[in-house]
């Protein structure tokens, strides 16, 4: 019973242990693909610009919410004053002096509408980074994990060529090797070159895929980079439908191309709005001097008529006007936003349909395999086939066909494993989800 209990709490560890070193690796992983992608966020020149795009928005923002500032207007010069034929006539200098201070006062609902659209446009400019950064994420995402799978076939076809050279040296080694011994190596020989052309095109494979890494984390292409990277998740089954639902609500280009229709009709309010004067209204002063001194104030105010311009020197804008033009513009505006919309979401649900079709089809062909550990079983396979034919038990061509075998299945899991998980993280960043965080 003790060593039962011993035996039993020492499997709890050990469980324990895996469990924890699991979820640790993954960790680490996780924290390792955003680092990567903070790298790329803080050093992508596109990323500065649109960021800046958002701190102008930010900038028209506050000029929107400002209020006109009061105006003053002085007149000051000589005053000539007559009096009767026998009485004396004055000329004071500064005689007449005029002092006016006038508020503008835009029509009501203009002010808002400024804001209203400097609001909208500061959204504009945050989805339209909020894009790009998705965009980003999505890229190194799914670089990393195509690294990690080129990285295995890679290793795949190492370990055969390392199987090749391993019986070509045992063959060259014998004294006494005959004709059947001699054409066997030449086969070997020629089978290594085949693999040797297969590891080179891996090999650029594989630097292709850094240095579009690299270039994205703003590093020399040689740059060293994790390549042992792999997925570890069960890709789940998805729903068409519910991914073109999400993309209506979280997808980017579809928020910005909405934002422009409330843009456009709050544009076409403004431009009706602009038909309508703006108002002065304020007090002033006046002052004569000449043998008498007349002086008094009140309240000036300004409005334009549909016949006339302002009639404050230096101010445009306080007259009526049909504007009836920039209206049907505008009219125009709204009509095209309403069709970008739309436009738009046929756009993403074609996108949505070709990824989605291209998800299912490698999901469908991985759980077709034969079995999880396919290519453990053929690992072991093609180790056998090196031990059999070396005590002769199989003949060449049998050695052959197992390691060919063995690549071609690494190479066609491997391939059918990135176009998965690139189309995945390719649907997140459709439908306007980041990487790290799925909600399907």
């Amino acid at each position: 019973m003790k060593i039962g209990y011993g035996m039993q709490l020492l499997s709890t560890w050990i469980f324990c242990f895996v469990a924890f070193d699991c979820l640790y690796g993954a960790e680490n992983k996780e924290r390792l693909l955003k680092k990567l992608v903070d790298q790329a966020l803080t050093v992508d020149p596109t990323v500065h610009y649109f960021y800046m795009e958002i701190e102008a928005a930010k900038g028209q923002q506050i000029q929107a919410r400002l209020f006109p500032f009061p105006q003053f207007i002085g007149y000051i010069g000589p005053w000539n004053s007559s009096g009767s034929i026998n009485a004396p006539s004055a000329f004071i200098p500064y005689g007449y002096q005029l002092y006016q201070l006038y508020q503008p006062l835009p029509f009501p609902g203009k002010l808002k509408s400024h804001k209203e659209i400097a609001h909208l446009d500061r959204e504009i400019a945050e989805l339209i980074f909020l894009r790009y950064k998705l965009f980003l994420a999505f890229k190194v995402y799914s670089l990393v994990y195509s690294i990690g799978l080129t990285n295995e076939n890679l290793r795949v076809t190492e370990e055969i060529i390392e199987r090749f050279s391993a019986l070509i040296a045992f063959l060259s080694q014998r004294p006494k090797i005959g004709i059947q011994g001699l054409i066997e190596l030449r086969i070997l020989q020629g089978g290594l070159i085949s693999f040797l052309q297969s590891q080179r095109d891996q090999q650029q494979n594989l630097t292709t895929l850094k240095s579009q890494l690299n270039a994205l984390l703003n590093q020399s292409p040689l740059t060293p980079l994790p390549s042992n990277i792999l997925p570890e998740r069960t890709f789940p089954k998805l729903n068409l439908e519910s991914l073109r639902r999400l993309a209506l609500t979280h997808n980017p280009t579809i928020l910005i191309n909405d934002l422009l229709i409330h843009r456009a009709e709050k544009e076409l309010y403004l431009a009706k709005l602009n038909a309508y004067p703006d108002f002065t209204a304020g007090p002033f002063w006046e002052y004569n001097k000449g043998i008498n001194t007349d002086q008094g104030g009140g309240i000036t105010f300004t409005v334009g008529i549909p016949f006339s311009g302002s009639n404050v020197p230096g101010q445009a804008g306080f007259a009526w006007t049909t504007n009836k033009g920039n209206i049907i513009s505008a009219q125009a505006k709204v009509s095209q936003a309403h069709s970008i919309y739309n436009a738009t979401v046929q756009m993403i649900n074609s996108l949505l349909g070709s990824r989605f079709a291209v998800y299912e089809k490698a999901r469908e062909q991985l759980l077709s395999l034969p079995s999880e550990k396919i290519l453990e079983k053929l690992k072991q396979a093609a180790s056998i086939a090196e031990r059999q034919y070396r005590v002769g038990s199989i003949d060449i061509n049998r050695f052959l066909a197992v390691q060919k075998q063995y690549l071609a299945v690494s190479l066609s899991i491997r391939s059918t494993e990135i176009d998965l998980l690139s189309t995945f993280y390719e649907l997140e960043n459709i439908v306007g989800i980041e990487p790290s965080q799925t909600i399907f």
